[in-house]
């Protein structure tokens, strides 16, 4: 059961229920985390800011997932690991590449090194060494990529601290995380 509950689309004042609006035009649905959030207009505010921002980098949107997984795994929320699996599915990721993204991995040297990063910095909090950094760059990563493998890593760590905070209920296929000893928790 949710700690906090939804904030139903009918019972929505009218600046969350036209933000929702918008949620539903682009994801054919209003998620229940974005139902939660509804709760305070800033933080949905912040979501879909940042979540706009970041779908209009330079990133492939099938890259922003990967790193959507590979954050999730680490921090075990079992809402955004089943919300971003269901997201990859439907961009036709296929299965071994999501499994393979929560753990970290992909075949691609350049995604490689932007999931390299993106556990960097989630696993050192930003602090990155130079070694780490000269690595990805000789795989191709440029500036403003790398830039934007930060934003995608703090986005979902908003998420999944928000859903474990708020103990979302799922209502994607349920996928739940590998656990503490998840070979990704580097």
């Amino acid at each position: 059961m949710s700690r906090i509950s939804t904030l139903e689309p009918a019972e929505a004042p009218q600046p969350i229920a036209a933000l929702y609006e918008a949620v539903q035009k682009k994801l054919g649905l209003v998620p229940n985390m974005v139902k939660t959030l509804g709760h305070s207009a800033s933080a949905l505010q912040v979501y879909l800011n940042l979540s706009g921002a970041v779908a209009g980098g330079k990133l492939r949107a099938s890259t922003r997932e990967k790193i959507a997984l590979l954050v999730a795994e680490q921090n075990q929320c079992d809402y955004c690991l089943s919300a971003h699996t269901a997201i990859g599915g439907i961009m036709k990721v296929p299965a071994d590449e999501i499994e393979a993204a929560r753990r970290g991995e992909s075949e691609s040297r350049k995604e490689q090194a932007l999931l390299v990063l993106a556990n960097h910095v989630l696993a050192k909090h930003g602090d990155v060494s130079e070694r780490t950094y000269a690595s990805i760059v000789a795989e191709g990563v440029t500036q403003e990529e790398a830039l934007e493998v930060v934003a995608n890593v703090a986005l979902n760590v908003f998420t999944n601290y928000f859903n474990r905070f708020a103990q979302t209920e799922i209502d994607f296929p349920v996928v739940k995380s590998h656990g503490p000893g998840c070979a990704c928790s580097r």
